[in-house]
């Protein structure tokens, strides 16, 4: 009940919505649930002596069941008084439903293509950009996660990227399959959900997923065992943007940085005690031996610290949202980070020393 916990409507104009579709087949019973933008069904194995079904208020149902010691429950479905009696060894509870002909359906994403994508990597990619999406912006695309399969290099990438507009994340994983290019927008409010689905599956040794896409819908379906999860989910309509300019994602820089990650973040901190409520403004420059960062002066005070790191070409100086910054440094699994700066007005480029899959990128703040 955890994994579907997410999929159901918190603030539903119709009570359906807050409930949990369940029905017994021959010899298997089905979970359903849905907000309308994002949905789930769980198929396990069970052994039914009649069929039926009913929906439930998935709250209620969840906290009976992990209050419930025993691995086993009976579920028993009187579908004429609309009601679910849940037996244990020693527990017995009976909770009123809603007819399960009145839940809604779940689309099926209609297309005949299937990818297959590793679990472990899904969930990484997913992990590595979803903190530069904010769930509020200006423009609808900029809410979502941007997926795409495309080549580099000759070889097919599952991409992920993730922006605000003042920053951006992109991680690349390996994509072994033959599907042409192909790309979808996420919306971060559905992907976190997918992706603690994913999470179980990984921990539960399913090392693969099969995933469809259509227009406006997208399917991710797991088989742990005998239990089958299918979530899908509505998509963002529209053109990501074209981020692997120059302009946005530079190639070309003047100076490039090798710096202690655990004390850079320990230095941004420091800072961030006098800027937190400025933006996170700080300061950051660089001389050929250390990193220099200032808070500038403000209405408390004033802080500066530094860090050695090794600069190659020529020194620099930029403003820059500090907590930007450790966001990237929290996802990188490296104990050094590379950043490459172009001048005080150019986006800044962080990269992972031991994961060149990993590219984050920062504009400056002007003071």
């Amino acid at each position: 009940m955890d994994l579907m916990k997410g999929f159901v409507s918190r603030h539903a104009t119709l009570p359906i919505l807050e409930n949990v579709y369940i029905k017994g087949g021959i010899d298997t019973i089905v979970f359903r649930a849905t907000d309308m933008e994002k949905y789930i069904e769980i198929e396990i194995p069970a052994q039914i002596d009649d069929e039926g079904a009913l929906t439930v208020n998935a709250k209620t149902f969840g906290d009976i069941i992990r209050s419930i010691d025993d691995d086993q429950v009976t579920l028993i479905i009187a579908e004429s008084d609309h009601q679910m009696t849940i037996q244990s060894s020693s527990d017995e509870f009976q909770i009123k439903g809603i007819s399960a002909s009145e839940y809604v359906a779940i689309p099926q994403v209609q297309s005949d293509e299937r990818v297959t994508l590793d679990t472990s990597w899904f969930v990484k990619g997913i992990s590595k950009v979803e903190y530069a999406v904010t769930e509020k912006n200006f423009s609808p695309v900029l809410t979502g996660i941007f997926m795409r399969i495309k080549e580099y290099e000759g070889k097919n990438h599952l991409v992920f990227v993730g922006t605000d507009s003042f920053r951006l994340a992109e991680y690349k994983v390996p994509y072994s399959g033959d599907m042409a290019e192909v790309s979808l927008i996420v919306p971060k409010i559905h992907i976190w959900d997918i992706k603690r689905v994913a999470e179980y599956a990984a921990a539960k040794w399913a090392e693969t997923l099969t995933s469809r896409f259509a227009n406006n819908m997208a399917e991710f379906a797991f088989e742990i065992d005998d239990t089958k999860i299918v979530c899908s989910t509505l998509l963002i309509q529209g053109s990501f943007p074209d981020y692997e300019q120059e302009s946005i994602m530079p190639t070309e820089y003047n100076a490039n940085v090798l710096v202690d990650a655990w004390q850079l973040e320990k230095a941004i901190k420091k800072i961030e005690i006098l800027t937190r409520d400025l933006n996170n403004y700080i300061k950051v420059t660089g001389e050929w031996d250390k990193i220099q960062l200032t808070s500038w002066q403000t209405d408390m005070g004033n802080a500066d610290t530094s860090t050695s790191a090794l600069i190659d070409w020529d020194d620099f100086s930029y403003g820059v949202n500090g907590k930007y910054i450790t966001d990237f440094l929290r996802t990188a699994t490296s104990e050094e980070i590379i950043m490459r700066v172009i001048d005080g007005e150019k986006p800044i480029i962080l990269k992972d020393k031991e994961d060149d899959n990993f590219t984050y990128v920062v504009r400056p703040l002007v003071k």
